[in-house]
């Protein structure tokens, strides 16, 4: 029962990780290319715009992989702790 739930508290973490990392991924992106939203240029107002549309482009994505990897990877830090 105890792995069952280091197991499910992983999915949910690694869930919330791969989402934040999608929504960060298109302003961090644009910083680095010089897209048409440039944090740099256009201030932190273009950065916070584009969050949500970076977490619904990449989201889907970015959970499905952030889970596979990120749930043993969580998994063997808790593992750790013990």
């Amino acid at each position: 029962m105890r792995t069952l739930g280091r197991l499910i508290v992983s999915a949910v973490l690694a869930f919330l990780v791969s989402l934040i990392v999608a929504g960060l991924f298109l302003p961090v992106y644009d910083i680095f290319e010089g897209g048409p939203y440039n944090c740099l240029v256009d201030g932190i107002a273009a950065c916070a715009a584009s969050i949500p549309l970076s977490a619904l482009i990449y989201g889907p994505l970015f959970s499905i992989v952030g889970v596979v990897i990120g749930t043993p990877v969580f998994m063997a830090i808790f593992a750790m702790r013990d």
